[in-house]
């Protein structure tokens, strides 16, 4: 995914605890529950995770429908961010490219996000995808992070 030419951005805001939070039984609800996302490794600005393309994820045609991709990605996208940014912030994708490159099938899905650029209100965040340890799918997006009212403090 980066080119070891390329300078990595550094982040000290890293928090470790969180992390392995996030690897051990992190609960998820909703379609990231439903999808079966499991999250194997965190690391300073790294994500991975992975589901496995099951039968009813397939489309007509024997491959895994594109929102099952995407959803992987939009997921990997946000999540990437949580042991980098404040406690009590939130990270919403506002912006997403996915490339779909070649068709997934039955097997595991995995998704490796990298955070390429993080402001106080922004992160780029690049995406790539693996199915059965083919590359399936690149991605990229920009989140907003955001303090939810109740956090915030009157000026």
């Amino acid at each position: 995914m980066s080119d070891s030419a390329l300078p990595r951005p550094v982040f000290d805001t890293f928090d470790p605890a969180i992390a392995e939070a996030m690897k051990s039984g992190f609960s998820m609800a909703g379609i990231p529950d439903y999808l079966g996302i499991v999250i194997t490794e965190v690391g300073p600005g790294t994500l991975t995770a992975e589901l496995e393309v099951r039968p009813d994820l397939l489309n007509p045609f024997g491959s895994a429908h594109g929102g099952t991709l995407a959803a992987l990605v939009d997921h990997v996208l946000g999540a990437v961010l949580y042991p980098l940014i404040p406690p009590g912030t939130w990270a919403a994708t506002s912006e997403l490219k996915v490339n779909f490159l070649a068709p997934s099938r039955e097997g595991l899905m995995r998704a490796r996000s990298e955070v390429i650029a993080l402001s106080k209100r922004t992160a780029v965040v690049r995406i790539d995808v693996t199915n059965n340890d083919r590359l399936v799918g690149a991605a990229q997006g920009t989140v907003t992070i955001s303090t939810p009212k109740s956090h915030q403090t009157s000026s």
